[in-house]
């Protein structure tokens, strides 16, 4: 159904539906890398505290129904169909988009059940992003990097002055120190929207592997202390529950089998970066299964895995923007990897099994990679069906 600019569908459809955005308080979580991650954190240190909190994330990684959850429980499927059809004349009326249709489900589901809370990460963007409707309290920034550069700007500012446009006037904002330029358009947004800049209490720990998650996890726990109304020791006791009982598959998440598979989400340079420093740590360079979204800085990322992938099966996600196998595969040999192409993700993942022995082995990229992925393995027994800490598949 594309993608349409403008609220003006998302504000009518919500009238018509009952305005059910209003019945619960929403953290909006805006950024390029970490929103996923940092709305879980926040949704399950609220669920610790007692509170019943909504979770809102796109895109899906394993089935449509986990961009909707309540109490870390996703939407039922009964519950999409019956928003679907008792509402589908309002839907058709205003040509809506498949994310507006999901975040106008996503508020009905919420108010149904009764939340007091939402963090809800934005689609794309803010200041247009149909979660907007949603009245925020507060508003955690993640950072930013250039993307989507044709419709948020080609520079850090312009990208990061979209992004915090969704906060409302008087409301939190949570954010880091950035760089001065992106500083300055956050000190100019908070002055005229009055807004109260926060800059997040750092943890010690994290509920997901990886050094880059102790950033979420900050702001998310900060995110807590300012809007939950608890004292600090029953926010530091919840986040400290948090991080034996959070599970949140495709970041770094590592599943045990024969071979042992670590599956990411590493689907812009920031986040292979990261993957990068995850795994240099194992030495030889580690066999992987890999595959892109046409328009994303793939050439970037198979520069930062040089040196740390091989061999490597590259693959084609089943998406509308995808970079064939093939030739992803080209730049690949001409940048000196070693490459096989499997076109379906399943028999990417079979090669790569065979490959990598009792060796561990990598599976990144897109969400349509990684999500298949992990659904193939678990229904042919390959791994556990949950994610595991690292301890517990390289021990």
């Amino acid at each position: 159904m594309g993608m349409k600019y403008g609220l003006e569908r998302m504000l009518a459809m919500m009238a018509e539906i009952g305005h059910p955005e209003r019945a619960f308080k929403t953290v909006h979580i805006v950024g390029t890398n970490g929103k996923g991650s940092t709305t879980a954190i926040l949704s399950e240190i609220a669920k610790n505290l007692g509170i019943s909190c909504g979770r809102g994330t796109s895109p899906h990684l394993l089935h449509y129904r986990e961009r909707i959850a309540v109490n870390d429980k996703c939407i039922p499927e009964d519950a999409v169909a019956e928003f679907i059809t008792d509402n589908r004349h309002i839907i058709r009326g205003h040509s809506a988009t498949f994310f507006e249709i999901t975040t106008a489900m996503a508020a009905w589901y919420f108010a149904s059940q009764g939340v007091q809370w939402v963090a809800s990460e934005a689609g794309l963007g803010g200041r247009l992003d149909a979660t907007r409707t949603y009245d925020g309290m507060g508003t955690i920034f993640t950072g930013v990097r250039v993307e989507h550069s044709r419709i948020l700007g080609d520079t850090r500012e312009k990208i990061a002055a979209e992004k915090v446009a969704i906060a409302s006037p008087g409301t939190i904002l949570i954010a880091a120190s950035q760089t001065p330029e992106v500083e300055k358009v956050i000190l100019e947004t908070v002055a005229r929207e009055k807004l109260k800049r926060v800059l997040p209490v750092p943890v010690h720990t994290s509920p997901l592997p990886g050094a880059h998650q102790l950033s979420n996890g900050s702001l998310a726990c900060t995110a807590a202390f300012e809007l939950f109304g608890r004292t600090h020791n029953e926010i530091e006791s919840a986040y400290s529950r948090t991080c034996t009982s959070l599970r949140w598959p495709g970041r770094l998440d590592h599943r045990r089998g024969t071979p042992s598979i670590l599956f990411d989400v590493a689907h812009n340079p920031q986040s292979m970066e990261a993957l990068v420093k995850y795994i240099k740590p194992w030495g030889q360079p580690v066999p992987m299964v890999v595959g892109f979204l046409n328009d994303k800085p793939w050439r970037r990322m198979v520069e930062l895995l040089k040196g740390v992938a091989g061999p490597v099966v590259v693959t084609t996600p089943e998406s509308e923007r995808k970079l064939t196998a093939k030739e992803l595969a080209v730049h690949m040999k001409q940048e000196g990897f070693q490459v096989e192409v499997q076109n379906e993700i399943g028999n990417a993942v079979a090669r790569c099994r065979e490959i990598a022995g009792n060796k561990p082995m990598v599976i990144t990229g897109s969400f349509y990679v990684v999500g298949e992925a992990i659904n193939e393995s678990v229904s042919q027994g390959w791994v556990s069906g949950l994610p595991n800490s690292a301890e517990d598949v390289l021990d």
